[in-house]
């Protein structure tokens, strides 16, 4: 019964890993503004990024211009957008993300900040790249473009996170920050209380360990199975698959490290378990080869028949 038992208890823990360390990183990474930030600052240097960027804004001042009468070739804002993103752009690439994560966290429920409510919460969530817009206005008028300054103000957004997605990042991301704390404390707790349940703890660590390894495993084909199934679907606007796989693989950098140093660590804890235990039944055997020896050595001499 304690086999069953601790076999239970073991595998509930393990199945819980997963959920805990994507409840730790949740509420780190993804809810503190600070480390949020932190991630996606080097995402400026991002060609991909860069990119995307280059041809929102250019198309959105083109399309400002053109509004107001004038014609100005494409190529020429092109050039000048592409020289603001490439000189003057890590500062206003740190401004929209801390506007698009302090919209995602209040979609979720979850900023203090009700200004950052006030946008439309079915439109999802987006870059707003009226800081580049503003970088490029002000290029063109250093350029000689006089008419650069009759540019409305605009806010160019590119979509990230459409309505259907928001909604089921919702539902996760509550369930998980509501239960953090009890999930990153069971997970180890039931593993541990498994292992001392069973009367074979050497066999009880091999299983622990690999089935820490097998859950971190299964994590990782599904945040394969997101990065490479679910955002092609998602990509829109001048995002390009590029562009949101930079973004995914930064945001999820503290996940795949940790899922890598537990997989790690559960099939170190396997193999020292594994040999520990051969280690323990080969002196068991040992041991009772010797006995045996003594044993036999200790009988007295049996009787020999006179006359033979």
């Amino acid at each position: 019964m304690r086999r069953v038992i601790g076999s239970i208890l073991i595998a509930l823990g393990c199945l819980l890993a997963p959920f805990a360390l994507t409840a730790h990183w949740a509420a780190t990474d993804i809810a503190d503004p600070g480390r949020y930030i932190r991630n996606v600052s080097p995402l400026a240097a991002h060609p991909a990024i860069k990119s995307a960027i280059t041809n929102r804004v250019t198309d959105e001042v083109v399309l400002r211009l053109r509004g107001l009468g004038l014609s100005v070739g494409g190529e020429l804002i092109r050039e000048t957008v592409k020289a603001g993103v490439d000189d003057d752009f890590a500062i206003a690439w740190v401004e929209i993300n801390k506007v698009t994560h302090r919209r995602f966290l209040a979609i979720l429920g979850h900023d203090p900040n009700p200004s950052a409510q006030e946008e439309d919460e079915d439109d999802g969530v987006g870059y707003d790249f009226a800081p580049v817009y503003e970088l490029v206005k002000r290029k063109l008028q250093i350029a000689g473009m006089r008419d650069a300054a009759r540019l409305p103000e605009s806010h160019p957004v590119t979509l990230l996170l459409p309505t259907t997605a928001m909604t089921m990042i919702d539902g996760v991301y509550d369930g998980l920050i509501s239960l953090r704390w009890v999930l990153v404390g069971m997970s180890p707790v039931l593993i541990a209380a498994g292992v001392l349940l069973m009367r074979d703890r050497c066999v009880a660590l091999i299983g622990a360990g690999l089935g820490l390894a097998a859950s971190m495993l299964a994590l990782a084909i599904a945040m394969s199975a997101v990065r490479n199934a679910y955002l092609p679907g998602v990509v829109a606007g001048g995002l390009s698959y590029a562009a949101v796989v930079a973004i995914f693989d930064a945001l999820t950098a503290f996940l795949r490290n940790g899922l890598r140093v537990i997989f790690a660590l559960g099939l170190l804890v396997a193999a020292a378990a594994f040999f520990a235990r051969g280690r323990l039944l080969r002196s068991r055997l040992a041991g009772a080869a010797f006995e045996a020896r003594a044993h036999q050595s200790a009988e007295p001499p049996k009787d020999v028949p006179e006359g033979r």
